[in-house]
Order: structure tokens, then sequence, then C-alpha cells
């Protein structure tokens, strides 16, 4: 199985680390990851503003380019997923639209098609690959506590993106669990993580996000795990901003969830990932995690009848 790979601006260009996961990981599931000459997805909440055609143009564009190569698309940024699929969502239902924005895309020797699917990282790992195939692959597990936060343009709206349950998410939760984790609820679960208003009010971006994190220092976590790299350097970098306007402590570790998916299934060279994380976790070492994983599975062997 192929994708044509869509990483998105933020992680290929500030989270790095967290892509270098995505691409050490997809492959050990027989998957192989096509990288094409894409751009800005674009970003729907400045561009659409402006201009709805030339957000459904530049969306039509990238999905064009899939669609030349029989690919369909993997994203691994929400807000990408999110444009994408609505962008898709739109063109597919509005014949009018298409065909303008088919008028421009000429030029550049394209076609919107309409045949290609936007798949996220999250959907794949779930819905494709599955938490038994995920479990089978773990050789090191990783024995944290975590929050998850899937984030707003996952799961909204439902209607279009189908990822997961809106009001109620537990599919990150279960893909937590197949690593060994111990997923935590916990109060505003579903509530954004600030993010969407920082750049006009950054003021009540902030205050969201010390509510958010506020409800997540109750349960007490290791960390947080996210499939959004937006809510990733909210979180990670926003929670100092925050503490020094509010005078919070705030010190949570954030993951975005293939890098833990790395260390579980032991790839070489992980460990140099998160060195690039502001807030760092001890994590158990490599050794004691697999002698606790090989203890699990003599005492499962010697309960059996």
């Amino acid at each position: 199985m192929k994708y044509a790979f869509f990483p998105g601006c933020t992680m290929a260009y500030r989270l790095q680390f967290a892509e270098k996961s995505i691409r050490m990981v997809v492959p050990k599931f027989d998957i192989d990851l096509v990288d094409l000459p894409f751009t800005c997805c674009p970003e729907p909440n400045a561009v659409r503003a402006l201009s709805d055609e030339t957000w459904l143009t530049f969306a039509a564009r990238n999905i064009a380019l899939a669609e030349a190569e029989g690919l369909n698309i993997l994203t691994a940024c929400a807000g990408c997923h999110e444009s994408l699929s609505m962008a898709k969502h739109e063109l597919d239902r509005k014949p009018e639209k298409k065909n303008k924005v088919n008028s421009i895309l000429k030029d550049l020797g394209l076609e919107y098609k309409g045949i290609s699917t936007i798949t996220h990282v999250h959907q794949l790992l779930f819905d494709e690959i599955g938490i038994e195939t995920i479990s089978s692959k773990v050789t090191r597990p990783v024995p944290i506590k975590v929050v998850t936060h899937t984030g707003c343009h996952l799961l909204r709206p439902e209607r279009v993106l189908h990822v997961d349950n809106a009001e109620v998410p537990v599919k990150l939760d279960l893909l937590c669990e197949a690593l060994g984790m111990e997923p935590l609820d916990y109060m505003d679960k579903t509530m954004c993580c600030g993010a969407g208003v920082r750049k006009t009010n950054s003021v009540t971006s902030y205050a969201v996000l010390r509510e958010k994190m506020t409800s997540m220092e109750m349960v007490e976590p290791d960390a947080v795990v996210v499939f959004c790299p937006t809510c990733f350097v909210t979180f990670e970098s926003g929670q100092k901003v925050a503490n020094r306007i509010f005078g919070t402590d705030f010190k949570f570790p954030v993951f975005y969830y293939t890098e833990l998916l790395a260390i579980a299934m032991d790839i070489p060279e992980t460990d140099l990932l998160l060195a690039e994380h502001r807030v760092k976790l001890d994590l158990p070492k490599r050794d004691e995690t697999k002698k606790e994983a090989e203890m699990d599975m003599g005492d499962s062997i010697a309960s059996s009848p």
C-alpha cells in the first residue's frame, strides 16, 4: 500500500522530529509514503476568510497531484486534514465550484476528479491497521500515565471528518493503551487548546489553555499525547507563556502519538527524537521495559491452562 504523504507546514518546519517518527513507523506496517510537491493545505481560517475560491483551488491542486499519481493522501496535521477534507466535501457536492477550480488547474496541467481519499495518521493506525496489529508490534512498552487531546480539527465537523465521536472521543486512548500506557479521563477533554484565537486575542487564547491544562493537571498525568502539530506547539510552548501570565507551574511533556509508537516498537534512534522536546520525560530504559514485557509474558504463559 502507498500513500501520498502530506505532513503540513507546522510539522515540516517546527516538529520535524514528529514527522520523522511517522516516517519511521508507517513503513513497519508495509505502507510506503510518497512525497509530492504539495503546497500549504491552505490554512482555512485565514485564506478562506479572504477568498473561498483561492482556498478551494489550493486544496484541489494538492489533491489533484495525488490523483495524478493514483494515490490517496495521508495527512499528519489535524488542520490540514480538516482543510483538505472540507474542500473535497464541497467540491464533490458543488459542480459549479469544481468546474471553476478545474478551469484554473488546467493551466497547471492538473484536474481535480474527487477520486483520492484523505486519511489522517490517526485513522490509518486505528481504522486501517488496527489495535491488535499495533499491539503485536510492541516490544518495549511505555508504562506511563497520559491525558489525550485529539484536537478540534480532527473531531469537527463530525459529519465530514468521521475520525471519532466528537463528544466522547476514545480512539486515541485505546491507541495509547496498546502501547502500555494508562490514559486518564479528565474534565474539558474535548475543549480547544486555545490556538484558534491566539492571533486575534492572545489573552483569551492563553486563558483557554490555562483552563485546559488545569483540568489535565488535576489527574496528575506523566505526559500529554496529541495527533495535531498545532496543539503540540500550543501545549509545549504555550504552557510557559501561561505560567508567566497566570503564575501557574505547568511542566507537561508533550508527545505526538507516533513518537511513542516508535519507542514502543523499539525502532533504533527513536530516543534521539526526544532530545528535541522542550519539556523532557524520563522514560523507562530499554532494558527495563523489555524485562517487564518478558516477565508479563512469562506470567501469562504460566497461568495458561
